[in-house]
């Protein structure tokens, strides 16, 4: 029988100035971070910025009345979280695979500015995926924001304000990545279609902040959605280098 927590006292803040719930304290510090690194930031400052954020998002959520066991940070779950994860991480590059191999999806990992990374760019990817993108945001996600959130709401709906907020993260990167994307830009050749094509984006991470948040509580551990979150951005980076590398090389197959 699940047991129920009583809310946490919502954040103290400077006198005379209402209390606001924890939980809308989290989703403002993602709001804001989420435009720092994206319209204000470059790399590495980033990615540094990524992990400061969700290292104090989980120390203001243990603050706030969070446990480890509500964080997904318990030792004692540590190893259902490698075993869900490695499972959940390994179905992932199979589906990268079969879509980066399929000539009807192929398109979509065809990005040249991947074909041009050098071994130390690939280097600062291959690193930064694991610890500055998948860690960090499953830690600010799975961890802080899920955390928090469950203190006053179900469980459902918990997650469901998680993955939407996921959805929304996205969308500045997506507006980037659309205008400088060949497929994206054969795409969105009109406002309406590149908007459309965004919001696609924010609904399929969206749908991912699912998976990733049922990898959460199935394993009661952030390790599992960690390991598939970042084997399918691994395994997504991976697959655009071949694409890519490949159409320079044949260009007559592009």
């Amino acid at each position: 029988m699940s047991r129920v927590h009583p809310p946490a006292q919502p954040y103290a803040g400077l006198a005379g100035v209402e209390r606001v719930p924890p939980e809308i304290v989290g989703v403002a510090v993602l709001g804001l971070h989420n435009i720092a690194v994206h319209r204000m930031l470059s790399a590495p400052a980033d990615a540094a910025l990524n992990v400061l954020t969700a290292a104090g998002l989980m120390g203001f959520a243990r603050r706030a009345g969070c446990r480890p066991k509500d964080l997904g940070t318990s030792r004692t779950d540590v190893n259902a979280g490698i075993w869900l994860g490695l499972g959940a991480a390994a179905a992932c590059v199979a589906a990268v695979g079969a879509l980066a191999a399929a000539p009807a999806t192929r398109q979509w990992f065809d990005d040249q500015s991947l074909a041009d990374h050098d071994r130390a760019e690939f280097t600062y990817h291959i690193v930064r995926i694991p610890l500055a993108t998948a860690l960090a945001e499953e830690l600010q996600f799975r961890g802080a924001l899920l955390a928090l959130l469950r203190q006053r709401r179900s469980q459902p709906a918990a997650v469901a304000w998680t993955s939407a907020l996921f959805g929304v993260w996205h969308v500045l990167p997506a507006i980037d990545q659309y205008r400088s994307h060949p497929a994206g830009a054969a795409a969105a050749d009109t406002r309406r279609r590149q908007w459309a094509a965004v919001a696609a984006t924010a609904g399929a991470t969206a749908g991912a902040g699912v998976v990733f948040a049922w990898l959460r509580l199935r394993s009661r551990s952030v390790v599992a959605p960690v390991l598939a979150h970042a084997a399918l951005n691994i395994s997504a980076y991976l697959a655009g280098q071949w694409v890519s590398r490949t159409a320079r090389s044949e260009p007559d197959r592009r």
